[in-house]
């Protein structure tokens, strides 16, 4: 079976230019700014890629699937980027889980005659919303997981599911060998901002908070993990965007590649509620 594009939320440093230029040309069939409900955002797994905590997402209310949809009613800011299936696997490998196991779930969707998105889902309304249940039933169809982020279905009204992904934390990746990295380092709290920077104040955990707050640059709001936030703190992360952000707007459309006008009737015709950015 030939899997159609798949919808990809990011909701951390994916949803900038800068974020994104790590992974070169990532060509969408579609590229929107989305709402997110029952869910909340923060900071608490260590990186993979500098001595700072990654953003991380979590259900509010576990037994109720997280939920995403353009202009809806959900608290968080999010981007949701269609992809192919092999474009999907290169994100999968930049959250460090494994290309080689994206395609064993495409497998196993296809011999379910289904869309992996749709074999996501189906395992997690299987599980009862559970975590736990779904990423252990994950494990043992592919025979793996991973300890820093893993593919989880979102629901999108009245369209086919997407895709996120969440670090496990206390429920698990599935794989009782396989203790997730926020075990691993006692950390399992969703940190705002300025907690993970009273943990971490060095120039990567900086540069990573600026990664992320430059999606503010296409109008996709960070004001939620901003709480706490003192001046002389805020005054850093200022400086820091203004490095960058010339070059935002030309980056997200170079990496994504959008044409002006699709970029401007997509992401600034909405109306700002950003906090450090002025687009």
């Amino acid at each position: 079976m030939t899997q159609p594009p798949i919808t990809v939320i990011a909701y951390g440093s994916l949803m900038s230019g800068l974020g994104l230029s790590g992974l070169g040309h990532l060509p969408v069939t579609r590229a929107m700014p989305v709402r997110v409900g029952n869910a909340r955002r923060g900071f608490g797994k260590l990186s993979q890629y500098g001595d700072r905590y990654a953003m991380v997402l979590e259900p509010l209310d576990p037994s109720q699937p997280i939920a995403v949809a353009p202009n809806g009613t959900g608290a968080l800011d999010a981007l949701a980027l269609s992809v192919s299936l092999n474009d999907f696997a290169r994100v999968a490998a930049r959250e460090g889980y494994a290309a080689a196991a994206v395609f064993a779930l495409a497998d196993w969707a296809a011999d379910h005659e289904t869309t992996l998105a749709s074999q996501l889902w189906h395992t997690l309304v299987a599980a009862d919303f559970d975590l736990a249940r779904y990423r252990r039933a994950l494990c043992d169809a592919i025979g793996y997981t991973s300890p820093h982020y893993i593919p989880h279905p979102v629901a999108m009204p009245g369209a086919a599911p997407a895709v996120t992904f969440l670090a496990p934390a206390a429920e698990g990746s599935g794989d009782d060998a396989m203790v997730p990295v926020r075990l691993q380092t006692g950390m399992t709290r969703v940190l705002s901002l300025a907690e993970a920077w009273r943990l971490k104040p060095n120039d990567s955990q900086l540069d990573y908070f600026a990664m992320c707050l430059l999606a503010e640059v296409h109008q996709l709001s960070l004001r939620d993990v901003l709480d706490g936030t003192d001046d002389e703190l805020l005054a850093k992360l200022q400086a820091r965007i203004a490095c960058e952000q010339t070059l935002e707007v030309q980056r997200f459309r170079a990496v994504l590649g959008l044409d002006a006008g699709t970029y401007a009737a997509r992401f600034l015709a909405r109306a700002p509620t950003c906090a450090l950015v002025d687009a």
